[in-house]
């Protein structure tokens, strides 16, 4: 597993592309955490503190594939030049608001999300340009990884930093984590180097399609709706494993349960990684989301909490190694015209699909009661996956005219 990873570092690039996404990436959920207690300080409202935080993530749900389109047809240095200034002001606004009405506040934190810099999509669409493709898989392995870890990081870092900062004061350093990772990835060479794609490249298309983009790709839109399964499923278990924490007379432990399924799903993706992708796809992709839907069965039935802990663990495992399956095949299969814009959209669907999961889980889930109607929403939903997954067919064997193979194919670790 480790030589697989050594090789990865060795290609040229790989470590500024990776310290740039990380730190970009630890400012996502260190702002969810830093600003929900910022305006609970501030307002004392729950309830203002809720639609500050809605207002943000679907803010930024619905415009990242602009951002991702930006970067398609301007290319990725252009595209950043144009949102880090106006990103830096919606920070600026946001903290020079923290006075004003709810309804400001709720304002600045929308245009926060709308401005957000597809600093994500462009890494992930940035892979394929800087490693062969038989690296791909453990790119987007540690990419995975990375945000897994920033996951549980973020969350973590904002209690140390309030001890020396007022809450509106993590916001910043939220904030400016984002804009110095922005920062990096518009420094990195592959990016600022890269030429602006010419009117070629880009296809006429009708008009529904300019708008629509590549959700009109049957196999790219396939692969986003399977990824928003996947956090379907996640939403319902942060539901279910409160519910069931409480029925076992220990709800303080639902903590414990999410972390040993992140723990799971780390392991789950490094082991994809470290391992040549096997080439019947959909099977793999059946298989384990079969073998999510067991495991979740079972955790909605599971007598006691260890029991469900060691479930938990194995359904970490198997979403891991799927979930990391996902961006490989999307640079795969999506037209590559529309290479970072399929990313953005990944975000979109993810978020999506994570919204409606908790959303369905808490109205399933009965005060008082235990977590198996949401665990069994869960395992639904990862039995629907493998439905859809039977319909996704072979991608065509790359040819040395894409332009995944001209750029990475050829291209030797530089050690």
């Amino acid at each position: 597993m480790f030589r697989t990873y050594r090789r990865l570092v060795h290609h040229r690039g790989v470590p500024s592309l990776l310290v740039a996404g990380t730190v970009a990436k630890l400012s996502t959920p260190a702002l969810s955490l830093a600003l929900l207690l910022a305006v609970l300080d501030r307002f004392g409202s729950y309830a203002t503190a809720g639609l500050v935080l809605t207002g943000h993530a679907l803010a930024l749900a619905v415009c990242a594939p602009l951002g991702g389109r930006m970067a398609d047809r301007l290319g990725g240095r252009r595209a950043l030049a144009w949102y880090l200034p106006g990103h830096a002001i919606a920070y600026a606004l946001l903290l020079s608001v923290q006075q004003a009405p709810p309804t400001v506040v709720v304002g600045a934190a929308v245009l926060l999300g709308a401005t957000t810099p597809p600093v994500s999509a462009i890494i992930r669409g940035a892979w394929p340009q800087i490693v062969p493709a038989n690296s791909l898989p453990a790119a987007y392995a540690v990419d995975n990884a990375v945000n897994e870890l920033m996951f549980i990081a973020g969350p973590l870092l904002v209690p140390l930093l309030l001890l020396v900062l007022p809450a509106f004061g993590v916001v910043a350093v939220s904030g400016a984590a984002l804009l110095l990772g922005a920062a990096l990835l518009l420094a990195f060479k592959p990016i600022r180097r890269a030429p602006p794609p010419s009117s070629s490249q880009v296809p006429v298309e009708s008009r529904f399609k300019r708008i629509a983009g590549p959700l009109t790709h049957r196999p790219t839109l396939l692969l986003l709706t399977l990824a928003s399964l996947g956090t379907f499923s996640f939403g319902c278990l942060r539901i279910g494993t409160v519910a069931s924490s409480e029925a076992f007379g220990a709800a303080a432990s639902a903590g414990v349960l999410m972390g040993l399924l992140s723990v799971g799903a780390l392991a789950g993706t490094l082991a994809f990684g470290a391992h040549s992708r096997a080439r019947n796809v959909r099977l793999w992709l059946i298989t384990l989301s079969v073998a999510d839907a067991a495991s979740l069965l079972a955790g909605a039935f599971a007598p006691g909490f260890l029991l469900l802990a060691g479930l938990i663990v194995v359904t970490g495992l198997v979403t891991g190694a799927r979930d990391a399956m996902h961006p490989v095949l999307l640079a795969e299969h999506a037209p590559a015209s529309y290479r970072t814009e399929v990313f953005a959209w990944l975000n979109t669907f993810m978020w999506t699909g994570y919204s409606l999961g908790t959303a369905v889980a808490g109205q399933l889930t009965k005060p008082g009661a235990d977590g198996t109607p949401a665990f069994a929403a869960a395992a639904a939903s990862a039995l629907l996956a493998a439905v859809l997954a039977a319909a996704l067919r072979p991608h065509p064997p790359t040819t040395s005219s894409s332009p995944m193979s001209t750029a990475t194919e050829e291209r030797e670790p530089t050690h």
